[in-house]
């Protein structure tokens, strides 16, 4: 049984997660920003082995500044930002937080790189702050 489910704007791409999030982070890094489109990323971090992908995913890897190699997995058909790994990080997949189907679970608990954020975006003081990455 799934904790929960998700997919891309197309639905070509669905996928089941049996474990709940082990943090949900907003990050205002330049490179989620870019990646997708918006003032800032919400990720949920899952250990990779109890998430189920369906579909095909396409993936697009570069180098942080940290020196960790990111690998963003996207939709090929709608372009649709499902996952992303760090090379860091082993057995663990960001989830971008608008793609999943239970909006109930979207409650993030940290601001993160806050030092590249939009100037303009509005922060949520209840939520705790680092200027970068603090795991």
């Amino acid at each position: 049984m799934s904790v929960f489910s998700g997919k891309c704007l197309c639905g070509n791409v669905t996928y089941k997660c049996h474990a709940e999030p082990t943090v949900i982070f907003n990050c205002h890094c330049e490179d989620c920003r870019r990646a997708t489109g918006s003032v800032f990323g919400t990720n949920f971090f899952v250990p990779e082995d109890e998430l189920e992908i369906f579909g095909e995913v396409s993936s697009y890897s570069h180098t942080a500044d940290s020196g960790s190699a990111m690998t963003k997995r996207f939709c090929p058909n709608c372009g649709s930002l499902l996952f992303g790994n760090n090379s860091a990080k082993s057995n663990v997949v960001s989830i971008r937080a608008g793609t999943v189907d239970q909006l109930d679970l979207i409650k993030p608990v940290f601001n993160v790189f806050m030092d590249s954020k939009v100037p303009s975006t509005s922060i949520d003081e209840n939520l705790k702050q680092a200027s970068r990455m603090p795991l």
